[in-house]
């Protein structure tokens, strides 16, 4: 798990656009919102209570500077409302609940499993809700449907993953993501965060689309072979042949 562990260090992770047919990184900090608000209990006349007891809504809409569509981000600030002093701000006060569209990538390789795309898609959406147990777990899945869409052997799981036709560091990566899937449902002694479940979310499309993009390069590759050969085996000509 060290090697994961070194991975989220070092790497900076910017979201992307949602609209799979774009999927550019939009959030670097000169990126001004389109929208930017909050939403009291004062706003809807709220009742004493509901205003000393409602946390505060934070909506933030920006635009795509590359396909130019809208996405909006909906967050809970974490806020203790004193009537005479206002809203009192706590550390942090600020926490996502939920992005739409919620993103969706779509795999470079075209013949990739529709149980795996089906099952990494879901962990998209578990993470755009900040559902750190159900990223992993789908995650998780997203592995297991890999091992069984192609059909690889092993005792367990774990052995399928060795069998994979994927480079030996790719092996551990994707053992490293099946292990934080392991244990995001158990209580234990080590921190998982979100920022594991973001690089996951980078690395598995890449591991997955060289599996498949390996193996429609040799299916073109053994057609135009077969091809070549049924050319060059045509039937000689009379001319030839005298």
């Amino acid at each position: 798990m060290r090697m994961f562990f070194s991975i989220v260090v070092s790497y900076k992770y910017f979201m992307k656009c949602p609209y799979p047919e774009c999927r550019k990184d939009y959030n670097d900090e000169g990126w001004p919102p389109v929208y930017h608000g909050w939403i009291d209990p004062e706003d809807w006349e709220g009742s004493i209570n509901e205003e000393m007891t409602t946390n505060r809504v934070l909506l933030i809409t920006r635009r795509c500077r590359f396909c130019n569509q809208l996405f909006h981000t909906l967050s809970v600030g974490h806020q203790n409302y004193i009537s005479d002093h206002g809203w009192k701000r706590q550390d942090p006060t600020i926490e996502p609940l939920i992005q739409y569209p919620t993103s969706k990538t779509k795999f470079e390789a075209k013949g990739v499993s529709k149980e795996v795309v089906a099952a990494f898609n879901e962990a998209e959406r578990c993470r755009s809700v900040g559902s750190l147990t159900g990223a992993g777990s789908c995650l998780r899945k997203a592995i297991y449907t890999l091992c069984d869409a192609m059909d690889v052997s092993g005792a367990d799981y774990r052995g399928k993953i060795v069998n994979l036709p994927v480079k030996t560091e790719y092996q551990e990566l994707l053992k490293q993501i099946k292990w934080l899937g392991d244990n995001v449902t158990k209580p234990g002694q080590e921190k998982y965060t979100m920022d594991m479940v973001d690089v996951a979310l980078e690395i598995l499309p890449v591991l997955v689309d060289d599996i498949y993009i390996k193996d429609e390069k040799a299916d073109t590759a053994a057609k135009l072979l077969a091809r070549a050969r049924s050319v060059n085996s045509l039937p000689e000509t009379s001319e030839e042949q005298e």
